[in-house]
């Protein structure tokens, strides 16, 4: 059976060697269309999910796929060269997951999955079970190995929170943020509040040179008694105390609005 050739595509992945793409079972779908969906990718278990490593000095025709089990990803943590091997950690969700219902049957972890170019396997492990999403860690050491990751938790997605402009509302997020170190396997979460949402956190460090833990995490929060979003920052290496600081916003934020900075 010849592939389809219209995908929808996740986020990609970087390491010093290669561009990691996913080629997952979400296709573009003509009775979506026809029923009026404004996101016509829905769940096509026809269609072989799937991992490419594209060599950054290569070309296109280079790049080698590698099956995985049926599953969707929307964004990923980090990847890096570890040896012969690719490390990419990311929000995964099992089984069936439809794009234009925002909605999908198996359960959403942190996982990691180490790709083998030499036997052809990709090997998965389940590092933490909650729910989560936005995964993020220190931009400095996006493509090299890292020890610390941070996420939102996520409470319910789907086309009751998630608007079709990508606005999420706010009951698609929990209350708390989490922080995970996976070199020793453990995970802190900081909970703000039982009405409270918090967005994606974004790692700031402490100097150009402090370590990878060294500085602060900061993150819209939803607060509920003002109706209205608070930039909170908190100091990642006491990263369940009190906040360092909360600035009070005018306004609320919307918490699926997400991104990187560069300098002009």
């Amino acid at each position: 059976m010849a592939r389809p050739t219209t995908t929808t595509w996740s986020s990609f992945a970087l390491t010093d060697r290669y561009v990691v793409l996913f080629d997952l079972p979400v296709t573009f779908s003509m009775d979506a269309v026809s029923a009026g969906r404004k996101l016509p990718y829905t769940w096509n278990p026809a269609h072989q999910p799937r991992v490419g490593l594209l060599p950054r000095a290569g070309q296109p025709d280079s790049i080698r796929w590698f099956e995985v089990e049926p599953c969707w990803v929307f964004h990923t943590l980090n990847a890096y060269d570890d040896r012969d091997r690719v490390v990419v950690d990311l929000a995964r969700y099992a089984g069936p997951y439809d794009v234009s219902a925002l909605e999908g049957k198996g359960p959403l972890t942190l996982d990691r999955w180490s790709i083998d170019p030499g036997s052809g396997a990709v090997h998965q492990q389940s590092l933490d079970d909650r729910a989560q999403e936005f995964p993020r860690v220190d931009d400095r050491i996006v493509s090299q190995p890292h020890r610390y990751g941070y996420s939102a938790a996520i409470s319910v997605v789907s086309r009751d929170t998630v608007s079709l402009s990508g606005d999420f509302a706010d009951g698609a997020f929990a209350n708390a943020l989490l922080k995970h170190d996976l070199t020793a396997g453990t995970a802190e979460a900081h909970e703000f509040g039982r009405d409270a949402t918090a967005g994606e956190a974004v790692f700031a460090p402490a100097s150009a040179t402090a370590g990878e833990d060294d500085g602060y995490v900061l993150a819209f929060i939803h607060n509920p008694e003002r109706g209205a979003a608070d930039l909170v920052l908190l100091a990642a290496q006491d990263f369940t105390a009190e906040p360092v600081a909360r600035v009070h916003l005018p306004a609320r934020i919307p918490l699926g609005f997400h991104g990187s900075w560069l300098p002009d």
